[in-house]
């Protein structure tokens, strides 16, 4: 299992900030390292790729599985040969948090990979204590080439979508967030780092708590309650779109977030649309 480590903003490349008339700017602690005294992100953070504890229970279109860290949908090509995704989508409400203890942490992403394999292509929002306070942002990864970048600062019960496409002329990948409740936004273009091999071999729609750096512990899951996903589709390169039950070619898993003793988060079923479904918040 690999790690990631917060880094300073100031490694950011590529990355378009749009701030709406009236809305609030980026926050400072975007223009700020992280490690700073006060910064949201400061310490060390890991993202968990392939979850731990998958599983299987069900064969077929829908799978059920269980991960230590991720909560919510995962979906995979049952093509021979394998289909890759290009484009996933989805949309949620900030919900507040409290704080089961002082460093308590939830993200919440949309994102390619993760679920069979070693990288993540990822935006979304994070819900973090910092001493016991909520800090609510936007962000994005390539993991694991570089850590949670945040970028804006927004607020609970923000209107927040994310997408991630992939453009196979360029092998780049968009990554953008926007808060529509404040009218701002942002896009970063990356590329997979030469020395990894970023399959898109799943489209995700996850509730995720984070890990501590170096070791196998994971921060305390903040309370969110239960968050609701929204409007959650996909494409692929075998020309399927839509919602995660539009093609019978892709194979959804269901993810619960618990280890042997201890249940975190639920997820509930997808809408008869396959585009919304729940995550509840169980334990921290």
């Amino acid at each position: 299992m690999k790690f990631r480590r917060l880094l300073p903003l100031t490694a950011l490349a590529a990355v378009a900030v749009v701030v709406g008339a009236g809305a609030a700017a980026p926050a400072s602690a975007a223009r700020t390292p992280l490690g700073y005294a006060g910064s949201p992100f400061a310490g060390a953070a890991r993202h968990t790729t392939v979850p731990g504890g998958l599983t299987p229970a069900v064969a077929g279109p829908l799978v059920n599985a269980t991960s230590r860290n991720w909560a919510g949908y995962a979906i995979t090509s049952l093509a021979t040969p394998a289909a890759t995704f290009t484009h996933v989508h989805g949309s949620w409400t900030q919900r507040p948090i409290t704080c089961p203890a002082s460093d308590a942490w939830a993200i919440f992403w949309v994102g390619f990979d993760g679920w069979t394999n070693g990288t993540v292509e990822q935006g979304g929002s994070s819900a973090r204590c910092v001493n016991g306070t909520p800090v609510y942002q936007l962000w994005w990864e390539m993991f694991p080439t570089n850590a949670i970048q945040p970028v804006l600062t927004i607020n609970a019960g923000d209107s927040v979508s994310a997408d991630v496409t992939y453009n196979a002329a360029t092998a780049q990948y968009t990554i953008t967030v926007a808060d529509a409740t404040q009218h701002t936004s942002f896009t970063t273009t990356q590329t997979c780092a030469a020395n990894l091999v970023c399959s898109r071999s799943s489209a995700d729609w996850i509730v995720e708590a984070v890990g501590r750096f170096g070791t196998s512990d994971f921060f305390p899951l903040a309370n969110y309650g239960r968050a609701l996903m929204n409007n959650s589709v996909g494409s692929d390169n075998a020309g399927h779109s839509g919602s995660m039950t539009a093609s019978s070619t892709w194979q959804r898993t269901k993810i619960q977030e618990q280890d042997a003793t201890t249940t975190y988060a639920t997820t509930g079923d997808t809408s008869t649309n396959g585009q919304n479904f729940a995550v509840t918040w169980a334990h921290q």
